[in-house]
């Protein structure tokens, strides 16, 4: 499902800078046709990625796929050392 989701994510940003692309004015005829065209192929692809986690969620909420939650790593919380030299807690201390 993440992959799905970050796909999606990478097709929405193209799009947005296609979009970019084919508003500028200052661009050739040429270069702002060939965002547009390119626009058409990644709503596509990224209608056929919704589709897909559209497809997903309803095999997990039919209980035929499981949700899994993502591994994460946990880390200790950083304290950092305070030394006597050039600390700043040395140096508030003064």
């Amino acid at each position: 499902m993440g992959s799905l989701v970050d796909k999606l994510t990478i097709a929405n940003i193209r799009l947005w800078h296609l979009e970019d692309l084919r508003r500028d004015l200052s661009l050739p005829d040429a270069r702002r046709l060939e965002a547009a065209d390119k626009i058409a192929m990644v709503n596509g692809e990224r209608n056929d990625l919704m589709d897909e986690i559209d497809e997903y969620l309803y095999k997990a909420f039919r209980g035929k796929v499981k949700l899994r939650a993502p591994k994460v790593k946990i880390y200790k919380e950083f304290k950092p050392k305070v030394t006597g030299r050039g600390s700043h807690a040395s140096k508030r201390s003064k």
